[in-house]
């Protein structure tokens, strides 16, 4: 694939622009440079919070049905993409292509998955909580927890986005997005799509930029209700301490040691085939990893 030369790395309010960040992109396959995404800093993480805020006044008040019917055309839209954006996944993350066709599959159906909960939400809003007396009565109200940060890793583009983003539209929640810095191609061009699909301007918001300057911001913002975050424990406790100051809901997925275990009466034909599935799948960089083997001894 051949990309020009500078991209815009901010699209806040439904508009894109360039930031003065410059974000250096590489084939990790050739070291070959890509492109250059001009991303954004502590002011445009400022600007998309703002955005997100103003927007999630009338999105909140969507029905399920509306932002199933979105979310629909979300997941046709990568659907009608899906060569580009393996091919993106691939130049950018250095994924080979089975890999790459297997992300942008996940994202698809993501998305479908969490449309058809969705349009499930009108009928379930408001219904009643069973009691163990009559002396009182309940209902059960589902409503969005306001404006959300998503900060995602560089070993999956696009699927943990997805697997983040998805869940928040559904529920009617805005966004403020932010892509590694290392893989930004794939999320840009799955923002892209996202707008094509009718999605109010300031609902989904994204910037790019490293961590110091645009999620550390992001984390502290005292507007964000809710953060999440997938990558390195060090980082985690960053994140942590950042959202800690205002109180906002935090989930943060960190790494670790997904371990194995391979018990005396396993068959070791399959354990080794699973071992080494789990441990080198998508070269071995992803949090559940089969990464320690633990083996009975007899």
């Amino acid at each position: 694939m051949t990309f020009p030369t500078t991209l815009d790395g901010l699209y806040i309010n439904g508009q894109w622009s360039a930031g003065n960040e410059h974000l250096r992109v590489i084939n990790p396959a050739t070291e070959a440079l890509l492109t250059t995404v001009n991303g954004g800093d502590e002011r445009a993480v400022d600007q998309a919070v703002g955005a997100a805020t103003q927007a999630f006044a009338d999105w909140s008040k969507t029905t399920g049905a509306e932002r199933g019917a979105i979310l629909r055309k979300i997941a046709a839209g990568v659907q009608a993409n899906r060569e580009k954006l393996m091919h993106l996944q691939s130049s950018n993350n250095g994924k080979p292509q089975f890999e790459a066709a297997i992300d942008v599959d996940d994202v698809i159906a993501t998305f479908e998955y969490y449309a058809g909960l969705a349009e499930g939400l009108d009928a379930k809003q408001d219904s009643a909580i069973e009691l163990p007396t009559d002396d009182f009565s309940a209902r059960l109200r589902r409503e969005p927890c306001g404006v959300v940060g998503l900060i995602v890793p560089w070993n999956f583009p696009m699927v943990t986005t997805a697997w983040k983003l998805a869940p928040a539209l559904a529920a009617g929640c805005c966004v403020v997005l932010k892509p590694s810095e290392v893989t930004p191609l794939p999320e840009l061009e799955l923002a892209a799509i996202i707008a094509e699909a009718g999605l109010p301007a300031g609902v989904l918001n994204v910037v790019c930029g490293t961590g110091l300057a645009v999620g550390a911001p992001l984390s502290a913002d005292p507007r964000i209700a809710k953060i999440s975050f997938t990558g390195s424990n060090a980082v985690g406790v960053q994140v942590m301490q950042r959202a800690a100051e205002t109180v906002k809901g935090v989930s943060l997925e960190l790494g670790g040691k997904s371990s194995l275990l391979v018990l005396a009466d396993a068959d070791l034909d399959l354990a080794v085939e699973v071992a080494c599935g789990g441990g080198f799948f998508n070269a071995g960089q992803m949090c559940s990893a089969t990464s320690r083997v633990l083996v009975a001894d007899e």
